[in-house]
């Protein structure tokens, strides 16, 4: 039996579209610690058993996984994950990464 937790997801909602660091982020999931914490809210949250499971549900849009707390897109290279620990994770073009790490 796998265990569930909640993730939240954070999108960039304030940054400029085309600044470099959001392109970095939105390609290849490089993302500044700095810039996240200026730019990046908390979207949604999602009932998970691991990160990966996270982005599925996201992708498939299974709603009663989700809670929605503002307009989001479908997790992809660049969002972040926040666990309930509050370890953050950046999704990569494969995989994710610690955010700071």
């Amino acid at each position: 039996t796998e265990i569930n937790m909640k993730y939240q997801i954070l999108q960039n909602t304030k940054g400029d579209k085309l600044a470099k660091e959001n392109l970095d982020a939105r390609i290849m999931g490089d993302l500044c610690p700095i810039h996240f914490l200026a730019n990046y809210e908390v979207v949604a949250d999602i009932e998970a058993s691991n990160l990966d499971e996270v982005f599925e549900i996201s992708n498939i849009g299974l709603e009663s996984k989700i809670t929605r707390h503002q307009k989001m897109h479908s997790v992809s290279v660049g969002d972040v994950i926040r666990t309930d620990i509050g370890q953050c994770f950046v999704v990569k073009p494969i995989g994710f990464e610690r955010l700071g790490a």
